[in-house]
């Protein structure tokens, strides 16, 4: 073939290769054009009380045929919803319980309200050009206000020793110098290596999604600045000081995401840090109102959001492994997509039928792993508060209580063998935090006191009907409401005489009012293992069958939402590009 043959197919390539790539990128340009195109809001009316909208088949089928169901209405849940309903779709919301929300839900009791999940959020809420200000926004659209809590939002006790944690970082890392004067060098190395793991935590999500898993963890172990997301906080601490103290003091908020030093994963102390690095926030209303506002959103754009739905299974077709509905007291509900936003284990362990359990069962075995599945619970007691003369003047901080040491790994162990011997607890006053509560609730203050558990305390009473419950295991309860109440006293004597009001809150109750899996209000572990679990992601095993919520990103509110937008993403391209300048 002579040399005119090969120019003159050379050049036929070219003209083919630039027309293809041309044709790509104008499919590309058409694409983020149309989505740029805004979707007309039908503003269907909304209900006055949306979180409490009774579950029906005629509501069911107001909607219309169905493009999403979503299972579950924490955080995740309603996240996704919201996105996908102004993307046009036609979404159905099912929660178990008798008031949607999840963690989000507040309770009130003889004029008492508590919150139940969100006690604060970090500062970036409060700079409305912030990403996470503007992904909140759009789904509640503009709807939720914030306050700001103290300066100084968090402070950690030991043994009498008091250390503040504060919004500025140059104030905080002096504070811990002087408190550490011999491990300077150490504090500042800890910020760094915080600033490091929280830039470099979404390669997890990226890459589980851009390689398959072998490369997946290849990369993991071969790019040496993503090692550190496989190292817990307890390695991480120790490669930069010896001090005991100083390593208990910057983990004295593991209690945010339930896995001490030895277990948790360092991205999350990192995450954490970095959080609230600008201070902390919380929500004017209180968080039912963030529910609320994410429920108007999705009935103004034809959806709804029913509670006392509780979902016994996904339907599954036997032939092509697609999901197409669920079942609802009794009732088939069919929809193109499904989405769960109960967790993972509840999801693969108990939704989906046997007859394609073996389709899940690299997810299944892995959520038996100890180092995978969440192994520390939370309990919590809820204190009514008479201040009809107003003297009190509560703080608009949290107080972290750590009575025994700061040896948080310690404290767990002996824990487990002495259940008088609460690792730490976790004290917060709603009512101080919220300026409309005292004009919403006249003369009342609240407190919340948390501590750690574990499912195994109360798994004996799993069984017995609620609030008919063994005596053992109001003995148990009656037990450990002491020992928070003396925590409580302890530190806010000025409440002695003043409280009128207890209800105490086991790992057993986080199952049944907020559907927890064995207690696990934060979900699966934070652990180094649970974070290079390449099967965990949106798109599960099965066809049309998406997981959104804490279990795709990480804990917390912040973390769900991050979840639901991920989620929601799978499910629509256009919902990509409509909020990508939002990260």
């Amino acid at each position: 073939m002579n040399s005119n043959n090969n120019a003159s197919i050379t050049s036929t390539l070219l003209i083919c290769g630039t027309s293809a790539t041309a044709a790509a990128a104008a499919w590309l340009a058409y694409k983020v054009w149309k989505s740029t195109i805004t979707l007309h809001c039908p503003n269907f009316p909304t209900s006055d009380n949306p979180t409490k909208q009774g579950f029906s088949m005629k509501k069911v089928s107001s909607i219309g045929n169905l493009d999403v169901i979503i299972i579950g209405s924490g955080m995740g849940g309603l996240s996704t919803a919201a996105l996908l309903a102004k993307q046009g779709k036609k979404v159905l919301v099912l929660e178990q319980h008798d008031i949607a929300g999840g963690n989000l839900h507040t309770f009130t009791e003889k004029g008492y309200e508590f919150d139940t999940g969100l006690h604060y959020i970090g500062g970036e809420i409060g700079n409305t050009s912030s990403s996470l200000r503007k992904q909140l926004d759009y789904i509640t659209e503009g709807g939720v206000e914030w306050e700001p809590m103290d300066d100084s939002y968090d402070i950690a006790i030991v043994n009498n020793e008091r250390f503040e944690f504060c919004a500025d970082w140059t104030k905080l890392k002096a504070r811990l110098k002087t408190s550490f004067p011999n491990d300077t060098e150490a504090i500042d190395k800890y910020f760094q290596l915080v600033q490091s793991a929280t830039s470099l935590f979404p390669a997890i999500l990226v890459l589980k999604l851009l390689f398959p898993e072998p490369l997946f963890r290849l990369c993991m172990q071969l790019i040496l600045p993503l090692r550190i997301l496989s190292k817990t906080t307890k390695e991480v601490l120790e490669s930069i000081t010896t001090n005991r103290k100083l390593q208990g003091v910057l983990t004295y908020h593991y209690g945010d995401y339930g896995e001490p030093p030895e277990r948790g994963a360092f991205a999350m102390n990192a995450l954490i840090a970095s959080h609230y690095r600008n201070g902390a926030y919380y929500p004017k209303g209180g968080p039912l109102v963030i529910a609320e506002r994410i429920i108007h959103v999705i009935e103004r754009w034809g959806g709804k959001v029913l509670v006392r739905a509780p979902v016994s299974s996904i339907l599954i077709d036997e032939k092509t492994n697609r999901a197409y509905g669920v079942q609802v007291q009794g009732k088939t509900i069919f929809a193109k997509t499904i989405i769960s936003s109960v967790g993972a284990p509840k999801t693969f362990m108990g939704l989906v039928p046997s007859s394609h359990k073996h389709v899940v069962d690299t997810c299944t075995k892995a959520l038996t792993d100890p180092k995978v599945a969440s192994n520390v619970s939370l309990m919590s007691m809820f204190v009514g508060i008479n201040d009809k003369d107003h003297s009190l003047q509560l703080p608009k901080s949290n107080y972290w209580i750590h009575s025994c040491s700061l040896d948080h790994d310690k404290n767990m162990k002996d824990y487990r063998s002495d259940h008088n011997k609460v690792p730490a607890l976790f004290i917060s006053f709603s009512s101080a935090k919220d300026p409309t509560y005292a004009s919403r609730h006249p003369g009342k203050q609240v407190a919340l006191v948390v501590g750690p558990c574990t499912y195994g305390d109360v798994e004996e009473f799993k069984d017995d009907r609620v609030k008919h419950r063994r005596k053992e295991y109001t003995d148990m309860k009656e037990k450990w409401t002491q020992i928070f109440m003396d925590g409580l006293l302890l530190y806010f004597p000025e409440l002695s005489g003043k409280i009128d009001f207890i209800d105490f809150g086991s790992a057993l109750t986080n199952d049944f009012y907020l559907g927890t899996h064995r207690g696990a209000v934060y979900g699966l572990a934070h652990t180094p293992e649970r974070f290079q679990q390449h099967w965990l992601q949106c798109q599960t095993p099965i066809k049309n069958l998406l997981l959104t919520g804490q279990d795709i990103c990480s804990c917390g509110i912040c973390g769900a939402l991050i979840g639901g937008y991920l989620c929601a993403y799978r499910v629509s391209l256009r919902c990509f590009w409509q909020t990508m300048l939002y990260w």
